[in-house]
């Protein structure tokens, strides 16, 4: 039970005791407003105020919310465009959270250009294994389509890697590249291994078809995505309609030359 503040020794005339909701919260009657306002609802017995509830943990954003948000404010308006204000109110958050967070724009950008490459980088590789078993010519065709499944389902993180106009600094570039250079990487093991099923000896052709691949697959999926305007799941199928029927269909003589070099 409590009393007003202005009544210590006993409720002021009209205004009955308070209820006690939580340890931390009282509540007291419509008609006794003025003395909530201006009291400090002193406890009977007690000469504390009680503690000011906190914000709750579950109701702070994490860093992953906050990105969220920041992807979205930085493709539409460019790095230079985004601010840190309008990143907080995207994400109905606070700047000093975000600096607390990041510590600047450019830390938060390259935290979520290095969220979105990994991302990337996670899903092709999953495709690349998920496809692991299948024949040649289906396991080109779950190759190509990964990435335009990626474009399709995560938009604004395919723009961020792929759209030069978003890159920004060294640092952007860096990392692109190695995503770039990770799916090489896996695509000309999936080439190598096709030729051994060929009965082929892989060698630096090997490579020159994995970059060919990679090449096309990623500049079809960028311009496709960029236009805004084109069936991505079309786009792709045609991509890989095109790669299949090339990978059955030239000359292996090809191939010798480039290893022969």
């Amino acid at each position: 039970a409590t009393t007003c503040a202005a009544g210590a020794g006993g409720a002021e005339p009209g205004c009955p005791r308070g209820r006690r909701q939580a340890a931390d919260r009282w509540a007291w009657p419509d008609h006794c407003v003025k003395f909530r306002k201006v009291s400090t609802m002193i406890p009977e017995g007690g000469s504390e105020r009680p503690r000011a509830r906190r914000r709750s943990t579950a109701a702070r954003p994490t860093d992953d919310e906050l990105l969220d948000a920041a992807r979205s404010v930085f493709v539409e308006r460019g790095f230079e465009g985004a601010t840190m204000g309008l990143v907080a109110e995207r994400a109905d958050s606070t700047k000093p959270t975000l600096y607390a967070h990041f510590g600047d724009k450019l830390a938060m950008y390259k935290a979520l250009i290095a969220r979105e490459s990994e991302a990337l980088s996670n899903w092709m590789l999953g495709a690349y294994r998920a496809a692991s078993d299948l024949p040649v010519p289906d396991r080109l065709r779950a190759h190509v389509m990964a990435l335009f499944d990626f474009a399709a389902t995560n938009p604004e993180g395919f723009r961020l890697v792929f759209d030069w106009n978003l890159v920004e600094g060294p640092s952007g570039i860096a990392v692109r590249q190695r995503v770039l250079q990770a799916v090489f990487a896996q695509v000309a093991v999936e080439v190598r291994r096709g030729l051994v099923e060929m009965g082929r000896t892989p060698g630096r052709s090997a490579e020159v078809v994995a970059s060919m691949l990679v090449g096309l697959t990623n500049g079809v999926a960028r311009y496709a995505a960029l236009a805004g305007d084109i069936d991505l799941g079309a786009a792709g199928e045609l991509v890989a309609e095109f790669i299949t029927a090339g990978a059955t269909h030239f000359d292996m003589s090809t191939l010798d030359r480039i290893d022969e070099a």
